[in-house]
């Protein structure tokens, strides 16, 4: 007869958690991506070699070829990932204003999320390290191009929605939107150089006041009063 008073119980094992086989793939790929973004970003393109990407990483350097069988086939993985938040997915922050609010608090919403989100990110000049150190490889490169002219033109659109006032007061809506993207993809790359807070923020808030300048009709965009009849005398006297 058993005695079950005197015989030890065991908590019941465990079931071991098994990490689905999906996710420690994409786990790993996002290690090798970010390992290769981060020598890009301090090292330049020429030192994201794989084995450099694989230390990085901490993988070995077959594992990494198991999932980019080449240089070239994570160099294209890592245009993808570049070229993504420059097309303003909400994924990266949604850059549009609601169209209800005045013209000034749009400008401001639009310039700080786009800064923030995007070009003020250390991924924005990881992204032109790789776009210059694929130029050499014409395969790659000419899918950047491919990809940013489409992109460009979608950019262009949804600013001229989200300003629709540039379409009534602006001969050059659509420049004008190009001209902004310009402005904003300067000032990300000069982020490369060590920009005085004052001089950033001066230069966003400019970047504003010169979207709702454009917006307003022209009468409504104040000029330089001229100087009062006396003063040009003077000045003509002077001279």
């Amino acid at each position: 007869m058993t005695d079950h008073a005197n015989t030890p119980t065991h908590p019941p094992r465990r079931a071991r958690s098994r990490v689905p086989q999906t996710e420690r793939i994409e786990a790993t790929q996002r290690k090798i991506i970010e390992s290769a973004q981060r020598l890009l970003r301090e090292e330049g393109f020429k030192s994201a070699t794989l084995q450099a990407i694989a230390r990085g990483a901490k993988v070995s350097l077959g594992a990494l070829q198991h999932h980019f069988e080449s240089r070239e086939a994570l160099m294209e993985r890592l245009v993808d990932e570049a070229l993504a938040p420059l097309g303003g997915k909400d994924g990266q922050g949604n850059v549009w204003p609601d169209p209800a609010l005045p013209l000034r608090e749009r400008a401001q919403f639009f310039v700080e999320q786009a800064w923030r989100h995007i070009y003020g990110a250390t991924s924005y000049v990881t992204a032109w390290s790789l776009f210059f150190g694929c130029k050499a490889t014409p395969s790659i490169f000419n899918r950047i191009d491919t990809k940013r002219v489409v992109e460009d033109q979608r950019l262009f659109a949804m600013f001229v929605d989200a300003f629709p006032e540039l379409r009534e007061h602006h001969p050059f809506p659509l420049g004008f939107a190009a001209s902004v993207f310009a402005t904003l993809r300067g000032a990300g790359v000069f982020e490369l150089f060590d920009v005085a807070l004052t001089e950033r923020h001066e230069e966003l808030q400019s970047l504003v006041e010169t979207i709702v300048r454009a917006c307003l009709p022209i009468a409504a965009v104040s000029t330089p009063a001229s100087p009062p009849a006396r003063a040009r005398r003077k000045t003509r006297t002077a001279t």
